[in-house]
């Protein structure tokens, strides 16, 4: 799982002497950012972000006394946030990770820091296809998904999000929404990955079609899959094919295969469509085999002559 890192430290701060009514309160109120500094590089987070708020607030109350140190609170207080976030991902904690990356936003808004603010709007929806990772591993689909949309819901062009959606509609035989899913994946920046997925997807609908005999559905799959780069189900394409007296569609799925299962379905289909040299060619291959040399070994000398 991707890890966050820690993003920044504190330095403390000398403590202000000030001959005003107010002097007590405001070094009361530096020893409180001093304090927050001490335990946010000790790792600390929660105790400093308690005590950089109570510094902040005692600051502001002092108004332009405060000021300077009011202005040092805010600087650090949304990376904290932001920090804290992270670390909470990285913990496996998403609802507190989403929860204090929202506070990191909304603070570095409110003090004007747009570099903090867009990193945490930057980082809910990592952490949303973070969470939908961890479901995806444990195999809990429907609730993986619901994680993805969310991050999809905040930026529609992320294609992992895509990508990892079609994955989990793919698992739940949810083939429309797979393939509308892959098809975003591919749109922005995933296409290498989606299309390998869309070919898997398709390759065990071939196979499961083979198995329960369904050689329409077998071939429309088999074909599919190889529009997406995987070969692997053409041998049962081709037997497919073969059964369905689709001869060429046959003979394109197998024609370099190689294998023994393959020849012999080649021979037949060569011999189907008339063409006894291609036929003899593949029959030939395979005279010796145990299960199809016999056979072969009758069609060579009555064909090939």
């Amino acid at each position: 799982m991707k890890k966050f890192a820690r993003i920044f430290a504190a330095t403390a701060i000398a403590l202000f002497v000030c001959a005003s009514a107010s002097a007590q309160d405001l070094a009361q109120a530096t020893e409180l950012y001093n304090a927050a500094a001490t335990a946010l590089n000790e790792g600390n987070d929660a105790g400093a972000l308690e005590n950089f708020q109570k510094a902040l607030s005692m600051a502001e109350s002092l108004g332009e006394e405060g000021a300077a140190l009011a202005t040092d609170c805010k600087a650090i207080i949304p990376k904290l946030y932001l920090q804290m976030g992270k670390e909470a991902a990285n913990v496996k904690d998403m609802d507190k990770a989403i929860e204090l990356l929202a506070q990191a936003q909304k603070l570095a808004t409110d003090y004007g820091q747009p570099e903090v603010a867009e990193s945490a709007k930057d980082l809910v929806p990592q952490i949303y296809i973070m969470d939908g990772n961890n479901l995806l591993n444990e195999k809990k689909f429907a609730e993986a998904a619901a994680e993805y949309q969310k991050a999809l819901d905040l930026n529609g062009e992320n294609g992992m999000a895509w990508l990892r959606l079609g994955m989990c509609k793919s698992s739940t035989g949810d083939t429309e929404g797979a393939v509308a899913a892959f098809t975003k994946a591919g749109e922005f920046g995933q296409k290498d990955a989606a299309d390998k997925q869309l070919g898997n997807m398709y390759l065990k609908a071939a196979v499961a079609a083979y198995k329960a005999k369904n050689n329409a559905a077998t071939l429309e799959n088999v074909l599919k899959a190889s529009e997406y780069g995987n070969k692997k189900a053409n041998i049962y394409g081709g037997m497919a094919a073969f059964n369905l007296k689709k001869y060429d569609d046959c003979i394109s799925l197998l024609e370099g295969d190689g294998s023994v299962n393959a020849k012999y379905y080649l021979a037949r289909a060569y011999e189907a469509k008339g063409n006894n040299a291609k036929a003899c060619e593949n029959y030939k291959a395979i005279t010796s085999d145990k299960n199809f040399g016999a056979y072969a070994t009758s069609k060579v000398g009555t064909l090939c002559k």
